[in-house]
């Protein structure tokens, strides 16, 4: 049992008084998550903020019968009460209070069994004056209970205490919710991560999946060389064929000729007749050996024949090809909707190193589609079926897609993109897409030259001729170092690592300046490629504006 005190010594306990505002103030910063250390800060503030000998949170249950004291505070002592279970229908008048969300008040003289039931079970005599409100949910829903009692210094509750009691409530209340958001939060950062891990795997299955299929394109290139060889051996040897039927045909007409004259002329000398002989038996011996050879060389061509031929092959895996790469954009798709998702931050705050994580994620994924999209124009091109599609075209806005589309790789090294456009460009006759990956190429060449921090420019002008044709100039400059006198004939080749040493100065390692040489000619443009040893490049396209085949003739650096 606590000890009484007099109501003067109560006050000389009590050190300061908490103004209530100051107490909005300290809630509002809470950030607690630990429940019982959650009840016992509350418990406390409210007893100092109140100037309240004793604080108790109880908590109603949904049996009519029975509260909850959650934990309390005793201001005078400097202690925190435990909690314990409280009998409902010894407090029914608080216990319906608190259920119907209404204050309560009671003073010291009331006879209800409430503050009976309170004081025995905190383990005092009396209780004091009481002023109890009801904690609220936003649908006015009672969760909790704060009582204040005066047992020492018997102090009467007015109503600016109970109007501050409440507005203490609705805080308590919000910061209830703000805890109960911060969970919900935490739950979909999980599973924000949970995600993220899952596009990781993706990301390293599409990697797989893009190395077979380089080596399964490597593989049937190799197979496309031998099958070209041996329909070379094969025509050969029809041409042999041909030779030998027609040698035997010679040679039979022969061995019928002289067995004619031997059985015509058996009365001839001996000599004559052993001339025959030895002539016939060579005849018949040469007739031998040309049908071995002919009997061979069936035998070849009937193990050619079996195999497919070369066109055919080369067709079904070009389309297998386009096939394989259409089925790869949908996770692609799908990675880059969730990292745009990540990075958009519309469902959790992202560290700096989860976002450099995210970009490069990113910027990868961006870079397999641009792979993917090589492999499907050279499958085309292979096949001889690419074909351009001239509509009106605003050539500004194609220019804003292709940078926007290749600005990833260029915040990964941190160059500098300086764009220097008319203030009018005129629209042209030409294939949209054909001209974004022609200046997606080129922009993604001269990123790949140039080192990290560097400066490239984008520069369009329009041109005309001596015959009123009217040109648009598009030119691509990096600081990549400048390429080789000697490597200039093969910029726009197809380099293959394994045939072709690499070009220094050169960003494209593979077909990507050779699509856009195969783009350009299409459209009756022209490409060329300006450089400077020890300071960089320039690749110029020349396109004419309006839907004609004819470009200008002239030549200017190392044309393609």
């Amino acid at each position: 049992t606590l000890p009484a005190l007099e109501p003067a010594e109560a006050q000389e306990r009590i050190r300061s008084k908490t103004d209530p505002q100051i107490l909005h103030a300290f809630l509002t910063l809470a950030t607690e998550t630990s429940s019982e250390k959650f009840c016992e800060l509350i418990t406390r503030t409210i007893a100092k903020a109140m100037v309240a000998d004793i604080c108790l949170l109880v908590m109603p249950t949904d049996s009519q019968e029975q509260l909850v004291l959650s934990c309390g505070y005793n201001l005078i002592n400097e202690e925190h009460i435990a909690g314990q279970p409280l009998i409902g229908h010894l407090s029914p008048t608080l216990g319906n209070s608190l259920r119907r969300g209404r204050p309560l008040r009671l003073p010291a003289t009331s006879t209800s069994t409430d503050l009976a039931a309170l004081a025995q079970a905190i383990g005092l005599t009396r209780l004091g004056h009481l002023l109890a409100v009801p904690v609220l949910t936003p649908e006015k829903q009672a969760i909790y209970g704060i009582v204040l009692l005066s047992p020492y210094s018997n102090r009467g509750w007015t109503t600016e205490d109970q109007t501050n009691l409440v507005e203490t409530a609705d805080l308590v209340s919000r910061i209830l919710q703000q805890t109960h958001n911060s969970r919900a939060l935490r739950n979909e950062l999980n599973d924000v991560k949970a995600k993220l891990q899952s596009t990781q795997t993706q990301i390293d299955q599409v990697q797989r999946e893009n190395n077979e299929l380089l080596s399964q394109f490597e593989t049937t290139r190799q197979q496309a060389t031998q099958e070209h060889l041996r329909a070379e051996s094969l025509a050969a040897l029809i041409a042999s064929q041909e030779g030998a039927h027609e040698t035997i045909a010679q040679l039979q007409g022969e061995l019928k000729r002289l067995s004619e004259q031997t059985s015509q002329e058996k009365d001839t000398g001996q000599e004559e007749i052993e001339h025959l002989e030895a002539e016939l038996r060579l005849a018949l011996e040469e007739v031998a050996r040309l049908k071995s050879a002919l009997s061979e060389t069936d035998r070849r061509l009937l193990e050619t024949d079996v195999r497919p031929e070369t066109s055919t092959l080369s067709q079904e895996q070009a389309s297998a090809l386009a096939s394989i790469s259409q089925e790869l954009r949908q996770p692609m798709s799908s990675i880059i909707g969730y990292t745009d998702l990540l990075l958009g931050e519309s469902i959790g705050i992202l560290g700096a190193l989860q976002r450099k994580f995210l970009d490069r994620i990113r910027a990868s994924t961006e870079r397999m589609g641009g792979l993917i999209d090589d492999l499907i124009q050279i499958a085309v091109l292979e096949n001889g079926k690419r074909e351009i599609a001239p509509e009106t075209v605003d050539l500004s806005e194609v220019i804003d897609e292709a940078v926007a589309l290749t600005m990833t790789q260029f915040r990964e090294k941190k160059t500098i993109l300086r764009v220097d456009l008319p203030e009018r460009l005129p629209q042209v006759k030409a294939d949209r897409d054909a001209l974004q990956q022609i200046l997606i190429h080129l922009l993604q060449n001269a990123c790949s030259a140039t080192p990290s921090e560097g400066e490239i420019s984008l520069r369009a002008r329009t041109r005309e001729d001596d015959k009123d044709q009217d040109y648009v100039l598009l030119q691509v400059a990096d600081t990549g170092g400048g390429i080789p006198p000697e490597d200039l004939p093969r910029v726009f080749s197809r380099l293959y690592r394994n045939d072709n040493v690499l070009i220094s100065g050169l960003g494209d390692t593979g077909i990507g300046l050779s699509i856009v040489k195969s783009l350009v000619e299409a459209h009756g443009g022209r490409i060329w490629v300006d450089t400077e040893m020890g300071r960089g490049s320039t690749f110029s396209v020349l396109l004419p504006i309006s839907n004609s085949p004819s470009s200008s003739q002239g030549k200017r650096g190392q044309p393609a």
